[in-house]
């Protein structure tokens, strides 16, 4: 008999924090959910940390149609859904992100719902946290 863990989705918040030039908006994470789901990698994936401290990239490498909505949400919390499972390619390692507040803002500000680098890594997934990578390793 095989034990089956089903994948689960868990909800967390974390604050918008909106940049210029160029045009950068991101939900700052606890660092600790980095942390933790870092530590269950094997340590014969010899990853790092990300240079960044844990984050949703939302907006980044587009400029908003819709500049007067920029900086509205500044500072705000937003939830967001995360699933426990650990994903992977040959450099980055990530967890999967469900947003609807964040669906929306980017609508707000005249932009599709997600784009090319809101994505996962592996394109299957609107908004992702990356945990790890193998930049750099020797």
């Amino acid at each position: 008999m095989a034990l089956i863990i089903k994948d689960k989705m868990f909800s967390m918040a974390g604050h918008l924090n909106y940049f210029e030039n160029p045009y950068k908006l991101i939900v700052e994470v606890d660092d600790e959910l980095g942390r933790y789901y870092r530590s269950l990698i094997p340590k014969s994936h010899r990853v790092q940390k990300p240079m960044y401290s844990s984050h949703i990239s939302t907006v980044r490498k587009e400029t908003p149609l819709n500049i007067s909505a920029w900086g509205k949400y500044q500072n705000q919390i937003i939830n967001f859904q995360y699933e426990n499972i650990i994903y992977n390619d040959e450099l980055y390692y990530w967890l999967n992100v469900s947003s609807d507040d964040l669906e929306k803002i980017r609508i707000e500000l005249g932009l599709p719902i997600y784009s090319d680098i809101t994505k996962s890594p592996d394109g299957k997934h609107k908004f992702h946290i990356t945990i790890a990578n193998t930049k750099h390793l020797g």
